[in-house]
């Protein structure tokens, strides 16, 4: 069940964000640390960036879900990029982001509460395909459930899994749409 935001939970969420990052770099220069400062504001534009290129992907499902996923109390932390250009996802939206959903649930499950556990997500536009590389890092109590997951997931409509790999706290996966 996906949440659904009102205008107001986006700006109140939005503006959390901000400030969050505005007090961070007020408190470094209160510091005097204006390197830190200044890694910061270049985060703070490149964050930007992949949120422009992830929106520009025309799948605003997947957007939304990937820009709203860490508002909500969760065990993993996500963060995503996007590398290449502009394409139009639109005809792959639904697909796409039910199987991440679904996906991530799975990660959850996995995942212990205690531990720090990161999904990275990196989503790469080429001319034919788009590749969306998964890198998690923390705690996976059953990798086999994982694997079962990952082999009954293996090829949709348009998202093929190409590989997978799986260790106690780490896991890859890579899958591909055609264009």
């Amino acid at each position: 069940m996906e949440k659904q935001w009102s205008i107001l939970d986006v700006l109140r969420h939005s503006r959390h964000d901000w400030l969050n990052k505005i007090q961070l770099i007020k408190g470094n220069l209160a510091l005097n640390k204006v390197e830190r400062v200044n890694d910061i504001i270049e985060e703070i534009v490149r964050d930007m960036q992949h949120e422009t290129k992830l929106t520009n992907l025309k799948a605003a499902r997947f957007a939304e879900m990937l820009m709203t996923y860490n508002w909500e109390a969760r065990c993993v932390v996500l963060e995503y990029e996007v590398i290449g250009d502009e394409c139009d996802l639109s005809s792959h939206d639904a697909e796409l982001t039910q199987w991440c959903r679904s996906f991530f649930a799975v990660i959850e499950q996995q995942a212990d509460i205690n531990r720090e556990n990161y999904l990275e997500i990196s989503i790469e536009v080429a001319k034919r395909e788009i590749r969306l590389f998964f890198d998690y890092n923390g705690t996976i109590k059953n990798m086999n459930a994982v694997k079962e997951w990952l082999e009954e997931h293996k090829k949709g409509i348009a998202i093929h899994i190409d590989h997978f790999h799986i260790h106690n706290e780490e896991m890859t996966v890579l899958i591909k749409i055609d264009l």
